[in-house]
């Protein structure tokens, strides 16, 4: 089931840091949203339309019919709705357009506006030494150039991440201003019994506005129950959004796999956040020899393009309490592969559009496109 999410107002979507007012009086957001604000919502969506007795799905969950349970899952267990895609989307006469946040290997020079964009490769520097994050036995990321390089805080539509996962630069992106913007809203904590405001509770949220037919598109798998189009709450402060069926169009991969079946290496570009266990090595990688086996494909991690790690956490409205704090790695983060056993229809069925992370894949973390690679 595809879907078109598209909000009827701002947005709020907290980072997941302590807010308390006072002296960090500051609650900031986070955009685009963790896959798993828009699971949990279509999840509650679910529970709400069939049955509205929230109270004892709290204490009593096995009361619930059992084909909602078997989607939606329990307080303590999720059930068999899966998050495949999630992405930022503008709505078009055919469906949407999807846009994809930039990968970590992309560059432009530093200062300059220019459209121009260069693609970090690995580089084996035969036996020279270099400082650099990475552990050893991985290649250095390296590009040429006399001139300094930053990255690129932009988003690319589906054509442009076409060019991206064939080995070509970018030749045009779109900045985040021209999908949504923030918005600081002030105000003041009140003592209700008193009927007055409090000494200290001044406040301000970051809420996001998108524009004009900008919404979300995601994919679910295994629900018969969610209806073709409703509205939910999506976010903090009840927010709203409405949902409707929708499509878009595939990025081709026949070109991408006849590159891989001719260089056996491959990266794998995370569409979504993922949660590790080794922090920001997949846990099916062995730390000494950098091999790992992932749904029967044997590969060997060669290089990797992550980012700082960002914090995944949330409200469990059903328990009251605040969800554990995890670290995740960002969107947009690269890892480089040789495919070591496997043929290349196999990885792609298996990998392409699949989550990697160790932790929460039902939710959608760690979903992956698959790119070609050179070396420098």
């Amino acid at each position: 089931m595809r879907l078109f999410i598209e909000p009827n107002d701002v947005l709020m979507f907290r980072d997941g840091r302590p807010f308390a007012g006072g002296d960090d009086h500051f609650a900031r957001g986070i955009f685009p949203p963790s896959p798993a604000t828009l699971y949990g919502a279509l999840r509650s969506y679910i529970l709400s339309h069939y049955w509205s007795e929230f109270e004892k799905f709290k204490t009593g969950p096995e009361q619930i019919p059992d084909d909602v349970r078997r989607e939606i899952g329990t307080p303590d267990e999720l059930g068999s709705i899966v998050l495949r895609q999630f992405t930022l989307a503008k709505r078009n006469e055919s469906g949407a357009v999807q846009y994809f946040p930039m990968p970590m290997d992309v560059v432009k020079e530093k200062g300059k506006e220019e459209d121009r964009t260069y693609i970090l490769k690995p580089v084996k520097l035969s036996g020279r030494k270099m400082i650099t994050d990475l552990p050893h036995g991985l290649d250095n990321m390296w590009i040429y150039s006399e001139n300094p390089m930053e990255a690129v805080q932009s988003f690319l539509s589906s054509e442009e991440m076409d060019k991206y996962l064939l080995c070509k630069a970018p030749s045009g992106w779109t900045r985040p201003d021209e999908l949504f913007k923030s918005e600081d809203r002030t105000g003041i904590r009140k003592n209700r019994s008193k009927r007055s405001v409090e000494t200290g509770g001044l406040y301000s949220v970051e809420y996001f506005r998108l524009k004009d037919d900008m919404g979300f598109t995601i994919e679910l798998e295994n629900t018969s129950l969610l209806p073709p189009s409703g509205i939910l709450r999506l976010g903090g402060d009840n927010r709203s959004a409405m949902y409707s069926l929708t499509s878009w169009d595939e990025l081709p991969v026949e070109w991408i796999k006849k590159k891989i079946s001719v260089d056996k290496r491959f990266k794998l570009v995370l569409e979504t956040p993922a949660v590790f266990n080794k922090g920001w090595m997949p846990g099916w990688i062995n730390g000494d020899t950098m091999q790992g086996e992932i749904n029967g494909i044997v590969v060997r991690l060669v290089s990797a393009c992550v980012a700082k790690p960002i914090g995944i956490g949330g409200y469990d409205f059903v328990k009251n309490i605040p969800k554990v704090m995890k670290k995740a790695v960002p969107a947009g983060s690269v890892y480089y592969f040789d495919l070591i056993n496997g043929s290349v229809d196999s990885l792609f069925e298996r990998l392409w559009l699949k989550s990697i992370s160790d932790e929460r894949s039902k939710e959608g973390f760690g979903i992956t496109l698959i790119g070609g690679f050179d070396y420098v």
